[in-house]
């Protein structure tokens, strides 16, 4: 078995282990009958929207809009920069549509000083309440680093133009024959 193959069983067995072990931490809630459990579980009725979009010029997109109950909860997103250079992105909402988290992941092709390129990752994290950013954090191969503000401004510029692509509300086709 070579290195990065045996790295990785044990990567995953060490996953699996504490997996595990949480499950089994966890205690099951009494309950006195199915019928009574079913009857407190709420429910939820997720739905699921793929779209596509591109400017042709910078980037291409496809994306899927997540409704709970009818209302839009989340946009994710995958986008092909035109550098060649991957993002997946999510846009969270609240119960009145407005953002409350941007999430970006980005990998980035770095020049190295050998010949071959290095493949980079970018996690961005910006935190909203209304239109005022509460907080935002950058990571570039788990090194923290200063979100810069055109960083912020260029996510909330993108969040904006997908969201006018996608309706804030959800209405089954009617099911009726």
């Amino acid at each position: 078995m070579t290195r990065s193959k045996s790295l990785l069983v044990a990567t995953l067995t060490c996953a699996a282990a504490f997996a595990l072990s949480a499950c089994a931490d966890k205690k099951a809630a009494p309950t006195a009958d199915s019928t009574a459990a079913m009857s407190t579980a709420s429910s939820t009725d997720t739905m699921k929207v793929q779209g596509i979009w591109s400017d042709s010029v910078t980037a291409e997109s496809g994306y899927l809009a997540e409704y709970v109950n009818g209302k839009l909860v989340v946009i994710e997103e995958q986008m092909l920069l035109a550098d060649r250079t991957r993002s997946e992105r999510a846009y969270f909402y609240s119960a009145d549509f407005k953002p409350t988290r941007l999430f970006e992941h980005r990998a980035l092709t770095a020049a190295s000083s050998n010949s071959t390129p290095k493949t980079l990752h970018s996690l961005m994290n910006i935190y909203l309440t209304g239109d005022k950013v509460d907080s935002a954090a950058k990571q570039v191969d788990f090194v923290k680093k200063t979100v810069q503000p055109y960083e912020i401004e260029n996510m909330r510029k993108h969040e904006r133009e997908i969201f006018a692509r996608v309706p804030m509300t959800y209405t089954a086709p009617r099911t009726e024959r």
